[in-house]
């Protein structure tokens, strides 16, 4: 996979904004039903508490996965919604990201996104020419 490919394959997913998203996710595709805090999933993933919590909301949001939580624990049990994938992105995503080279592309290419959307240029391909209003 190259970085266009990669770039191309998180344009078709959408959501995908941070590399914590894509790790969270990649981490609920390999344990579907976990029954964690999120201080918990912060410390396996390396990521802040903050960060995490945004990365969950993200992944809520996108109908991916479930949240339910018991009084008698503090932690939550998330569940992976495998059929709300729409668009069959997620073998693509997870056969990708198998390999080093393609976790390194998808990594690379969330880069260029976020310093696309910062630059006011998100949608369109590095090619692209913006006309100047003259």
């Amino acid at each position: 996979m190259n970085r266009e490919h990669a770039r191309r394959l998180l344009h078709s997913i959408g959501f995908l904004r941070h590399r914590c998203d894509l790790d969270l996710l990649l981490f609920f595709v390999r344990h579907p039903r976990s029954l964690l805090t999120s201080d918990q999933i912060a410390a396996y993933l390396g990521y802040d508490l903050k960060r995490i919590g945004d990365s969950l909301e993200n992944l809520l949001s996108a109908k991916l996965l479930t949240r339910s939580q018991s009084a008698a624990h503090a932690a939550r049990l998330y569940v992976f919604e495998v059929s709300g994938t729409p668009g069959g992105w997620l073998p693509s995503l997870v056969e990708a990201v198998s390999k080093r080279e393609g976790r390194l592309a998808l990594r690379q290419a969330m880069t260029d996104i976020a310093k696309d959307r910062t630059n006011g240029r998100f949608g369109r391909s590095p090619g692209d020419q913006i006309a100047e209003a003259g």
